[in-house]
């Protein structure tokens, strides 16, 4: 809708300029952002005013679908720019890429996992993992639609294409580490801080923290996708790969059990 949110960025060796988020498109994206984080609590609050009881499973589907609304309405030219120069200037590396960076990706996080396992004493899976279990145990398909379009879609819109792509597509290459950088550590940051918040004690706070590392490995084969394949898609493909994998595989081990 807004053309104003974004340039059109040459790179080099591409026939076809990328679609950039300029000043003003990643204000508005941190912004839409922000209103998604705390929309969960206003609606919990109102509804519960009003006298109404909303699931977990609800209320994210509400303020997920709301977010999506705002994405389409305020970036679905720069979705559908970045879409057409997907396919007008298709490579294999939109294939392999998100796919290498997925098994990579995975592998450091086992070994971190395995790690992280030994200085704790013993294996234990993040809080936020352990949600998104439960939720899956009750609701599948909603969570299905959750964790594989939406979180996708949209994490990848906040983190790589608002924080990462407008620092990492400068020339100087201080500005192109710090966009790398934030990219990776505040998307990781944002999968603990809500329990790090809600830790009844230090020592649970501090262990909530140290979870940090098992979605490192994530954020930067996730951002790798955006630097090195220089389109929107192309990181989003491969979160909806990792995150599709993760829910298979769970549902899978969960009807074997």
């Amino acid at each position: 809708m807004f053309k104003s949110l974004y340039r059109l960025h040459q790179n080099e060796g591409r026939i076809q300029p990328e679609a950039v988020l300029n000043f003003k498109g990643v204000l508005v994206m941190i912004l839409i952002f922000l209103a998604e984080q705390l929309g969960a609590d206003g609606i919990a609050i109102l509804a519960d005013r009003m006298g109404y009881t909303v699931g977990l499973m609800e209320l994210n589907l509400m303020v997920n679908a709301a977010a999506m609304v705002l994405l389409l309405l305020f970036f679905g030219r720069f979705l559908l720019e970045s879409l057409k120069n997907f396919f007008r200037e298709f490579k294999a590396i939109y294939i392999w890429l998100p796919i290498a960076c997925y098994f990579c990706s995975t592998l450091a996080n086992i070994i971190v996992n395995l790690i992280l396992g030994m200085v704790r004493g013993k294996l234990q899976a993040t809080s936020n993992n352990e949600l998104v279990l439960d939720m899956l145990s009750k609701n599948p398909l909603p969570l299905v639609l959750l964790t594989v379009f939406f979180a996708p879609i949209i994490e990848e819109a906040v983190f790589r294409a608002a924080i990462c792509r407008p620092l990492t597509a400068h020339r100087n290459w201080f500005v192109k580490t710090l966009g790398f950088g934030l990219s990776v550590l505040l998307f990781s940051l944002m999968h603990v801080l809500p329990y790090i918040l809600a830790a009844a004690d230090t020592a649970s706070a501090l262990d909530e923290l140290l979870s940090i590392v098992v979605y490192i490995p994530m954020a930067i084969g996730l951002t790798l996708c955006a630097v090195l394949g220089k389109n929107y898609w192309c990181s989003v493909i491969c979160h909806m790969l990792t995150n599709g994998m993760a829910v298979g595989l769970a549902l899978l081990l969960g009807q074997q059990s």
